[in-house]
């Protein structure tokens, strides 16, 4: 194809066709997504003018310095260092989500704002660092390292950072926070909220004076990055609140705890603690920011040579205790926002201790022969993400068992047949493929719909239940070796050491670092499924829960198909196959979040399931476990 015409395609799809399926998406999906937005719409004119300033500012600095035009796939030739590349890194993208939801709030879409922006911001996250990012690491090398913006973390030495430097990092972590957090207070409380207070919190007292006490949580947790002493500090700190707010909100989106306050006796301090709780909410509240910061800031006050940092130090923990004799928070908020600080303060432990328990399952193969049958370890892993698949998918589709079953032998006779036609070979005659499953379960919803059975509801069934079978499908992948990374010299990887392994009879990277795409894939199927279940408890529709899963894992597949190196995937026009069957999958999932269908309804798990369950695990262990090792036949060998 000409450069011309290559460049006409590129500015199509981008300038064009890609903010009419925005703007349709946001259109069609306003039945669907009912959350409320603010009265006055005006500010979202000026967000979307912001965007588009940010994107022409960026568009003429790429055009005049970097001598070329805002096409990745087509770099310029100049890196661009300045100009609206001085603000941040991706400024056209930038600009594009702030347009996407400047737009949206001035035409009070509540689907464009609550819906489209934000999915739209994560597939340019997948993009970049899916298929961009190889473009510009090929054209400019190392350029891309000594990129340094205002909105870069700061460096890691032991300068001592300037005061305009700290104002510079408290505003990035706490005007991100702010907006997060109002957010969710203003949400109000949602249909599937319950309580968080448990019996124990009966046994707190109640010391309504220490409300002078939780007052000190705002400004000790604004002192914080003013007393830091080094940049290395001060930018693990902007580490640990990104990470915290991070897993925070996702807690707040999954999770619909609320504290019930209870009644205080008339005082001065009762009366202030009732006049913050005016202003906050009780859904804000599980895991607890204000223990959080507060954790955070003993810690940096602890680790500062200051003469008064015990004092400090003291102070913090007057602030969590504080938030219990107010009853502004229970002990389970208190002992979420303890493990969140946790799981911040030691990530890089808990990471390390994740890849070396994945790497002991993928060097852990065992095999026991049978005469002419082989039974292999990994097929446990399969049977395992069966027996949960078949559990939930039974539990929510009561008096449609037998959908159940027609839904799981299609899916994995359809991974055979679709691996088969992609990846087969004489080395690989039972292999399995995921998009394969995919299809082998659409034709048996279909064909189950032919008998009135709600499409929908199996579909959306189905969703729900293929993140815990993909997660503990990954721990065979693990096994087995196969849906590995390519060899890398920036990141803690696994190393594949095990003889009968993919990763060695297949691509001959026996040994080697690569990266942990299997341990990727479980990540996102776990934050995924609880994503979807509590669309399910908010009773969306079965529709839209299941385009929420087609779009989430076309998402985290670009991603993760761009890593991975395994030799007998197909290219197709400088991606890999399953890369546009990912964008298949989010276009696909667009489609459905906008179709009406009612909500999943619920049956019981009674003993009968189990047993059932139990059973089809054991056929999925003989599919994915057992094969016959001196056979030559199709589909005879699983190695």
């Amino acid at each position: 194809m000409p450069l011309i015409l290559q460049k006409i395609l590129y500015a199509a799809v981008f300038c064009l066709l890609l903010p009419v399926l925005l703007w349709q998406w946001a259109v069609h999906a306003d039945n669907a997504v009912t959350l409320p937005l603010p009265g006055a719409q005006w500010p979202g004119g000026f967000i979307a003018a912001g965007g588009i300033a940010l994107m022409l500012w960026a568009m003429i600095g790429l055009w005049r310095t970097g001598k070329g035009l805002p096409m990745n796939a087509f770099p310029p030739e100049e890196y661009v260092f300045s100009g609206a590349y001085r603000v941040c890194r991706h400024p056209i993208y930038t600009g594009a989500v702030l347009l996407c939801l400047g737009l949206s709030w001035l035409n009070g879409s509540s689907a464009g704002v609550w819906l489209v922006t934000p999915l739209f911001a994560l597939m340019i996250v997948a993009y970049i660092y899916g298929f961009e990012r190889k473009i510009i690491e090929r054209q400019f090398g190392a350029k891309p390292l000594l990129h340094k913006t205002w909105l870069d973390l700061p460096p890691p030495n032991g300068r001592k950072p300037g005061l305009s430097e700290k104002s510079r990092a408290a505003l990035l972590v706490f005007v991100p926070w702010l907006l997060g957090y109002e957010i969710f207070v203003w949400l109000g409380l949602p249909s599937d909220m319950f309580y968080s207070n448990t019996a124990a919190d009966a046994y707190v007292p109640i010391l309504p004076f220490t409300v002078l006490f939780y007052l000190l949580a705002y400004p000790l947790t604004i002192a914080v990055p003013f007393i830091i002493d080094s940049n290395q500090r001060l930018r693990a700190w902007m580490s640990d609140a990104f990470w915290g707010m991070l897993l925070i909100f996702y807690g707040y989106l999954v999770v619909p705890a609320a504290i019930n306050y209870q009644t205080l006796p008339d005082s001065l301090f009762s009366n202030m603690i009732e006049w913050g709780r005016q202003y906050d909410s009780p859904m804000a509240s599980f895991p607890s920011f204000h223990i959080f910061w507060a954790l955070i800031a003993a810690y940096y006050f602890a680790g500062t040579p200051m003469p008064y940092r015990r004092y400090l130090v003291a102070a913090s923990w007057l602030v969590i205790l504080s938030c219990l004799t107010t009853h502004n928070h229970t002990l389970a908020d208190a002992a979420a926002a303890v493990s969140v600080y946790c799981l911040v303060r030691y990530r890089k432990s808990v990471y390390m201790g994740l890849l070396h328990f994945c790497e002991r399952i993928a060097n852990s193969w065992r095999e026991w022969q049978f005469g002419k049958v082989r039974l292999i370890n990994h097929g446990f892993y399969a049977a395992l993400g069966g027996f949960f698949g078949f559990l939930i998918m039974a539990y929510l589709l009561p008096g449609n068992l037998w959908a159940v079953y027609l839904m799981g032998l299609s899916g994995f006779i359809g991974a055979g047949l679709w691996a088969q036609w992609v990846e087969g070979s004489a080395a690989l005659l039972r292999p399995f493929g995921y998009y394969g499953s995919v299809i082998g379960i659409l034709t048996a919803v279909f064909t189950a719909g032919l008998f009135g059975t709600d499409i929908w509801s199996l579909l959306a069934a189905a969703a729900l239940a293929a993140c815990p079978i993909q997660f503990f499908g990954r721990c065979r992948c693990l096994v087995q070796g196969c849906c590995h990374g390519k060899p890398t010299d920036t990141v803690q990887g696994l190393r594949f050491t095990h003889p009968k392994s993919r990763v060695n009879k297949l691509a001959g990277l026996c040994g080697q670092n690569l990266y942990p795409t299997q341990f990727y894939s479980m990540a996102a199927n776990f934050l995924s499924f609880f994503l979807l279940w509590r669309l399910y408890t908010l009773e969306m529709p079965a529709s839209f829960v299941t385009g929420i899963y087609f779009i989430l894992s076309g998402i985290f597949r670009f991603v993760e198909e761009s890593l991975r190196g395994e030799p007998q995937t197909p290219y197709f026009m400088g991606m890999r196959v399953y890369q546009w069957l990912a964008i298949a999958s989010i276009l696909l999932g667009i489609v459905m979040t906008y179709i009406p269908s009612i909500p999943l309804k619920a049956g019981n798990l009674n003993t009968s399931l189990w047993i059932q369950a139990f059973l089809y695990a054991l056929l999925i262990w003989f599919v994915y476990g057992v094969d016959f090792p001196y056979s030559n036949r199709r589909f005879s060998r699983l190695t």
